[in-house]
């Protein structure tokens, strides 16, 4: 894309030259003008309205990206030549031929786009009647969910649509793009009950790029009332609208709404929907999450996808006839095959078509299932599948779709970690810098937006912050989207394969993503990679960790971005301390760390770890140089295995790092008063303690912290735990701590009362005897004032007394995991107004079954609210809402 192209050559002059000192390599300021004009070319990328003229906008964005290319190389020559040499007069003018040049073509786009953009969007609005004729004429009655498939979210739409409730309801059904949203409602729609039910029933596609005129029309042809064209142009939109409201007034209607993109749409169409108070309904379909609370509604129904039965017997039903039986073999590879679409409807229907289309054999069917991926998306593609989810892309803002493209570098159903993928946007380069925000908070809010647009799914929730997520993933589909065309846009490559590496496969790409690590090893991968792209900003390695190490050449001598945690180098690689513009290093790595690694100046994330074979037990510290603390710019330092060095001996003022705010993997000897006395921003510490043979030295640190430190969140695991010495220990934590996390600390419970008391905490993990003992009374304490998130996980508590539900005052989520000793869940848990989910997993039957009976009890008083999970490895589930009438809320 056009908008990844300007930013990347943006940020290459960044990381070559400082903006001020570009006006002394060409005469007349015109690097510093050729550099003002990117910015404003990207400013102007931006702000193109995704819903307005796709085929001017794709077409111009082309023009640029030819524009951007043939100027990219030459300009990062020039500056990476003369920035501290100066420039031969044959090389100033050519290098100013070029600008000229440059600057005659993106001039007249602006202009382009503005004068063309309404022709286009005439097009595209006279075209919607045609697609609203072969949506009645042909996908009526292609229904490809059957009501067998959701029971439940029939039943409770159908009963919502035709309730007693006289005043005009709204609902909104929401999901990703092929989920099922338009075929839920269209069996309501069409039910012989709802057709009798109503006097009016409109069904309206909307779509991203609607005309109000056009929708309003659509009803006018659904009341009867039909048009010739000349006739429709003399209609005028005030007019149309009374007509319709005045069609509408007295009577009992039910309108559809298929496929809306924006509150303003639904704003205007709104105002003519009369309230009759005769049960009149409204549904909306919307691939939007947050619309609801745009929107004002507070009734929706989300489709999750089909679980594995489901996908089965969908895909079954479509590639077999009912005379048909499926063998035992083809049913177990047909089950991996429909597994493999992640439970989206659409994809199994699609990949049903093409079963259908081969022979039902044993062979044929392999082929398909030993893919990585049933089907391919790409932009070309004329399926249903890809004209359903191209749109949830090329709707996105500029700015969101190189966040988005970039997610494809993640191997498929790999975990992403929220901080991981804030981070590596951030230090792309992703995200021009505000005033009122940090680099990290915008990138959240980025991830937001891209949940939001149902192109990102959220798999697990923070316990610190409302609704928001922890980890995320990609459906296959957006996957294969983000794969494909990232390598189109020139965003990156993924490497899997030795051909994959070849030069017409990675020639002008700007970063390098590798699945498979060992190809780095070889010879040839690397003299291909030297010879095409030397100047590439990022090596990304997320192929499976490597068991043996390998030698690695790094002749990147741009590269921001190094993340090979996977791979495991005989030691330190000396090179990367030539890489001056790091922003993000991960590697794993036995070797000591060199001194010299101070002259990554730039780094604001830095990852080592140490290979998880080679880390000794006992508890002589292995330091970081001392020089690690002269990268004023780090923010994030992760290093298992290491610790931080005390640099007081040194006396010096400078070693500091100021803007450090997550530290972890160290072990209690970096919690000294005058290691961490140098992180003086620090909001996030993390302990790792190998051993505890000597426990009484080893937890110290905890009786300090309140008078020490400030940190928000702080997390400690002991992987040996020794004696419980720890119990003639104080411990203490800041006032502001919101997030603590324990394991293997092995407290007495006593000591609970002082987390109990600390007046900002939101958050409690205590895993794997995190504390001790049968019996957790907390009679009369009066604590967690705050406290949202409660998780106990591998305790051997067997009694838990609560005398009040005030000691949790604003819990909303109580997981208990493991804890088989535990007896039963306090009963006056259910009677805390703000709880919403209680989570029992591999925990014993009587605590389930006092979930249930604080659950029941809450139901009989109206709390329709409080989910319960339960899940059991027993059964091989996953896990499972234990009541089943929360669909529709």
């Amino acid at each position: 894309m056009a908008y990844a192209a300007v930013e990347f050559l943006k940020h290459t002059i960044e990381c070559l030259v400082s903006p001020s000192q570009l006006k002394l390599l060409l005469p007349n300021s015109e690097m510093k003008l050729f550099y003002d004009e990117l910015c404003h070319l990207q400013s102007f990328l931006e702000t193109t309205d995704p819903s307005q003229s796709i085929e001017t906008v794709e077409s111009t964005e082309a023009q640029i990206l030819d524009a951007v290319y043939k100027i990219e190389d030459p300009i990062v020559s020039f500056i990476s030549d003369h920035r501290f040499l100066p420039a031969s007069e044959s090389s100033v003018n050519e290098t100013l031929t070029l600008l000229l040049k440059f600057r005659q073509e993106i001039c007249p786009f602006t202009k382009t786009l503005t004068e063309d953009d309404h022709n286009v969007r005439e097009e595209s609005h006279s075209s919607a009647s045609a697609i609203v004729l072969l949506e009645k004429d042909k996908q009526w009655r292609n229904l490809f969910v059957s009501s067998k498939t959701t029971p439940r979210l029939y039943d409770e739409l159908q009963h919502w649509v035709c309730s007693r409730a006289s005043n005009l309801n709204v609902i909104f059904v929401v999901g990703m793009a092929g989920i099922g949203k338009t075929t839920l409602v269209k069996q309501v729609y069409y039910n012989p009950y709802t057709i009798g039910h109503f006097d009016l029933r409109f069904f309206l596609p909307i779509g991203p790029q609607c005309d109000l005129k056009e929708i309003l029309l659509l009803a006018l042809d659904q009341l009867g009332v039909h048009s010739d064209e000349n006739h429709k142009n003399n209609y005028d939109e005030n007019s149309l609208r009374e007509y319709v409201y005045k069609s509408l007034y007295g009577r009992r209607y039910l309108i559809v709404l298929d496929d809306i993109w924006n509150t303003e749409v639904w704003n205007d169409l709104r105002r003519f929907f009369p309230d009759n108070n005769n049960g009149s309904r409204i549904i909306l379909t919307t691939r939007l999450l947050d619309f609801a609370d745009r929107a004002g509604i507070h009734r929706f129904i989300q489709i999750p996808f089909l679980n594995e039965d489901e996908s089965w017997n969908l895909l079954r039903e479509k590639v077999f006839t009912d005379e048909e039986i499926c063998s035992r073999q083809l049913e177990k590879i047909g089950r991996k095959i429909a597994k493999k679409c992640e439970g989206l409807p659409l994809a199994i229907i699609q990949v049903a078509e093409l079963l259908c289309e081969i022979e039902k054999t044993v062979e044929s069917w392999k082929i398909i299932a030993e893919k990585e991926d049933p089907l391919t998306i790409r932009s070309d593609d004329d399926t249903s599948l890809s004209k359903a989810i191209f749109p949830s892309y090329r709707m996105l803002p500029q700015y969101l779709k190189v966040c988005f493209l970039y997610m494809g570098v993640f191997p498929k159903k790999y975990v992403i970690t929220r901080p991981k993928l804030i981070r590596l946007w951030v230090c792309e380069g992703f995200l021009e810098p505000q005033e009122n925000k940090t680099s990290e908070e915008k990138a959240d809010e980025y991830l937001n937006e891209l949940i939001s647009q149902s192109v990102v799914l959220n798999t697990k929730l923070r316990s610190v912050g409302t609704g928001t997520t922890k980890t995320c993933r990609l459906h296959f589909t957006f996957r294969s989207l983000c794969v494909n065309e990232a390598k189109s846009e020139k965003i990156f490559p993924v490497i899997k394969k030795y051909t994959d590496s070849f030069p017409e496969e990675i020639d002008s790409q700007h970063r390098l993503c590798f699945h498979n690590n060992v190809l780095l090893s070889f010879q040839q991968v690397l003299t291909s990679l030297k010879s095409s792209v030397p100047d590439i900003v990022s090596l990304l390695c997320y192929g499976p960790k490597q068991q043996y190490p390998i030698w690695l050449y790094l002749p990147f001598r741009l590269l921001k971005v190094l993340d090979a945690a996977s791979v495991r180098f005989y030691e330190f690689p000396n090179q990367v301390v030539e890489l001056v513009h790091l922003r993000y290093l991960a590697v794993t790595s036995n070797g000591e760390i060199p001194a010299s690694i101070s002259r990554l100046s730039n780094l604001e994330v830095l990852i080592i770890h140490r290979h998880h074979r080679v880390i000794k037990s006992s508890n002589c510290p292995i330091y970081l140089p001392v020089e690690i603390w002269m990268l004023h710019k780090l923010k994030h330092l992760e290093c298992t295995g290491f610790d931080l060095p005390d640099p007081s001996p040194v006396n010096d003022g400078s070693l500091i790092l100021e803007k450090l705010l997550t530290l972890s993997g160290v072990s209690a000897h970096s919690c000294t008063k005058r290691v961490l006395a140098r992180t003086p921003n620090l909001i996030k510490l993390g302990i790792l303690i190998e051993s505890a043979h000597d426990s009484l030295e080893t937890f110290n640190f905890f009786g300090n912290f309140a008078s020490l430190y400030l940190f928000e969140s702080f997390k400690c695991v002991v992987v040996n735990p020794g004696p419980k010495v720890v119990s003639f220990i104080p411990i203490n934590f800041p006032a502001n701590t919101k997030k603590i996390t324990l394991s293997g600390c092995a407290f007495p419970w006593e000591y609970m009362r002082v987390i109990a008391a600390l007046p900002n905490l939101v958050a409690l993990k205590l895993r794997w005897y995190a504390f001790c003992g049968p019996k957790w009374d907390m009679s009369g304490w009066g604590g967690f004032l705050q406290l949202k998130y409660l998780l106990m996980e591998d305790l051997d508590v067997q009694h838990w007394i609560i005398e009040d539900p005030s000691e949790f005052p604003l819990l909303r989520r109580l997981i208990i995991r493991h804890c088989y000793r535990l007896r039963k869940i306090p009963s006056e848990i259910g009677e805390i107004s703000t709880l919403e989910v209680i989570q029992v997993d591999d925990s014993s039957q009587s605590v389930v079954i006092s979930g249930r009976q604080i659950r029941d009890e809450q139901s009989d008083y109206g709390n329709d609210y409080l989910q319960l999970y339960n899940h059991s490895s027993l059964d091989g589930k996953k896990k499972k809402k234990d009541n089943h009438d929360q669909l529709l809320r």
